[in-house]
């Protein structure tokens, strides 16, 4: 018997139907009691099982997380930024995020805040700070959000897509072995745009010479 714990707590979502994807996708913002990716995967899976139609699932679960999103910057800006920074560093110690990783993610901010919006959206973990990020710089909350949600609707739309398209290739899909898979993914893509960003940034250095040349 295949032990797959993400596959049964989706059976439990499915209940409640659009309804109940809407609130986790809000939750997964805060309490994110499993990854992002593992959760939108399982929402796929599920939807080729006939438990939503796969536009509701994107829709519901994609205003849960703008929702979410919208929270976690307005309640930062409220809080102001010595409580917020304060509150940013525990939370971020708790997801395992270290202190100089949070403060690239606000340095990052200060250079390109609309773009950024956008990308790190596309980041895990990351992902869940940005609103801070930009509350605690006095970000154009229109602008920030407008960006964000398309970030959103894009990593969503991502992870649903292919769980959906997977259980739809495979007869049988452990959702908790898929997730597995995809973290294995996101971690090469990362570390593969790192290496590229490193090499764009040496070459623009003044005195840079290209091999060959």
């Amino acid at each position: 018997m295949d032990l797959d714990p993400v596959s049964t707590i989706m059976a439990w979502i499915s209940s409640y139907g659009l309804i109940g994807l809407f609130a986790v996708a809000l939750s997964e913002r805060f309490v994110p009691v499993m990854p992002s990716y593992g959760l939108f995967l399982a929402v796929g899976i599920a939807a080729a099982d006939g438990a939503w139609s796969l536009p509701g699932a994107m829709a519901a679960t994609t205003m849960g997380s703008i929702v979410g999103c919208s929270s976690w910057f307005y309640a930062a800006r409220r809080l102001g930024s010595v409580r917020s920074m304060r509150f940013l560093n525990a939370t971020g110690r708790l997801f395992g995020m270290p202190g100089d990783r949070m403060g690239r993610g606000i340095a990052s901010f200060r250079r390109n805040q609309t773009v950024l919006a956008f990308s790190l959206q596309l980041v895990p973990t990351v992902r869940l700070f940005a609103p801070a990020f930009a509350a605690l710089l006095d970000g154009k909350a229109r602008g920030f959000l407008i960006a964000s949600a398309a970030g959103i609707a894009i990593w969503n739309g991502v992870f649903i897509g292919i769980g959906f398209y997977v259980s739809h290739s495979m007869a049988q899909v452990n959702t908790t072995l898929l997730a597995f898979a995809a973290l294995g993914g996101l971690i090469v893509a990362e570390a593969a745009l790192f290496w590229i960003a490193r090499r764009v940034r040496a070459l623009r250095k003044p005195g840079a010479v290209l091999c060959g040349i």
